[in-house]
């Protein structure tokens, strides 16, 4: 049997999925100061305050930890949906609130994942393709909420058009929340004129 070394009280595997976690905060963080342009490895390790060694170990490169850290946000934004679907609601109209509130706050409490999944995103065609896709999930979740809220919608023409373009104004409201958040309105207000917005779609 194999032993594994111990050293400051965590295995050698458990220091590589810390280091893991330290690469993938630190990411965060370079991208959305930085932006994808501006940012380099060296930035990242400096951030994270572990060699470059440790990085290469982990990672092919800087493309290869973006990507990281796009699907841990893809990740933790489909478990926020899914915990808020699953959750109590007296009717559709409360249900859909809830689970547009806690997008909202999901994106809103750390708005550098507006700034990486959504802005830094655009930059090449592959990390373009991995925001298609959680734009299209949003779409799809935009599709079943306007099902919940009009019993009729399933059957109604061009309700998934309706729901890509409500898709594209739900991110650049996040986007704006991100850029400008001394401006933005009240986030009750919001949620209220969203799922308005989102049961008047599905009406048409």
């Amino acid at each position: 049997m194999t032993e594994q070394r111990v050293y400051a009280g965590m295995s050698a595997e458990e220091r590589t999925t810390r280091r893991r976690e330290q690469f993938l905060a630190a990411g965060l963080e370079v991208f959305a100061d930085r932006g994808w342009a501006a940012s380099t490895v060296a930035d990242v390790c400096r951030t994270a305050a572990l060699s470059p060694r440790y990085f290469y170990e982990l990672f092919g490169g800087r493309e290869d930890l973006f990507l990281a850290v796009t699907g841990r946000i893809a990740e933790q934004v489909e478990t926020t949906v899914r915990t808020a679907v699953a959750a109590p609601a007296a009717d559709p109209q409360a249900r859909a609130r809830a689970v547009l509130g806690a997008l909202a706050e999901y994106f809103t409490a750390d708005p550098r994942t507006v700034r990486v999944a959504l802005m830094e995103s655009l930059a090449t065609e592959q990390f373009r393709a991995r925001r298609r896709r959680l734009l299209e999930s949003f779409s799809g979740l935009a599709a079943r909420l306007m099902r919940s809220l009009w019993p009729d919608a399933g059957a109604a023409p061009g309700l998934e058009v309706r729901a890509i373009a409500l898709t594209g104004g739900l991110v650049e409201l996040l986007i704006a929340y991100a850029s400008a958040p001394m401006t933005r309105a009240p986030i009750d207000d919001v949620l209220d004129h969203l799922t308005a917005l989102y049961a008047a779609a599905a009406r048409l």
